[in-house]
């Protein structure tokens, strides 16, 4: 079998979506902001790709070869890493929400970086894995994100209720069809676009918060509902 090779290349910004790049050698290519939604990169070669910010929900990357990588802020929501080698890999505030790490020798992990990234209750790391070693930013109900830098996450679906959000920095936070029920998000950082369409906001408080630059098509609120004195109700 005749393998792609794409190593050294520069592709950033390239749309890679829905492809399969299985056993692809892409070694020190940079992949910077590309588009690798639901792509198979299973069991390719990624040693010293840059990743970064790469739009790559649902990627396979199982199998696959990602020593001393550049994946921060990559959004990888349900990405399969079952069996990736992650050795020395920087993943500092990527989204690991859904994430699969499957059973995977924790050996794989060893020195990769996990600072501030995004995770859930779905995501699955593997056995021997302690999140908690790293200031890493929980997903979910009661999350304690205070003062949190959630610029730019990806945050479609996301179960925040009774989430501290209090000065949290949310600026082109895409937070569709999340459940923000009772969240306290009083002076958070909305100053630039932030899409809450569709997300449940009853017993929200937005208290002191800038609402100018916020998307609120469809949104699922009342009475309860604590907004800023001077906005306007879509």
């Amino acid at each position: 079998m005749d393998f792609i090779d794409l190593s050294y290349q520069d592709l950033t910004q390239a749309e890679l979506s829905n492809l399969d790049l299985s056993h692809t050698n892409l070694a020190n290519s940079t992949l910077y902001r590309a588009g690798l939604f639901k792509s198979n990169l299973y069991a390719a070669n990624l040693k010293k790709a840059n990743l970064s910010h790469s739009y790559a929900i649902g990627l396979n990357l199982c199998d696959a070869k990602l020593n001393n990588a550049e994946v921060s802020y990559a959004n990888l929501y349900q990405a399969n890493l079952i069996g990736a080698d992650l050795r020395g890999a920087n993943l500092h505030g990527a989204n690991l929400r859904g994430v699969d790490f499957g059973d995977m020798d924790v050996a794989f992990l060893s020195g990769a970086n996990f600072q501030d990234v995004l995770y859930d209750l779905e995501t699955n790391f593997p056995n021997g894995f302690d999140i908690s070693q790293f200031d890493a930013n929980f997903i979910g109900k009661n999350a304690n994100l205070q003062s949190a830098n959630l610029h730019s996450a990806y945050l479609r679906n996301a179960d925040l209720r009774h989430a501290n959000l209090v000065h949290a920095d949310l600026r082109n936070c895409s937070l569709q069809h999340a459940d923000l029920r009772y969240a306290n998000l009083n002076n958070a950082n909305f100053d630039s676009f932030v899409d809450f369409s569709n997300a449940d906001l009853r017993h929200c408080d937005f208290s002191n918060t800038d609402l100018s630059q916020v998307l609120m098509d469809n949104t699922n609120f009342d009475e309860s509902t604590k907004f800023p004195t001077d906005y306007i109700q879509p």
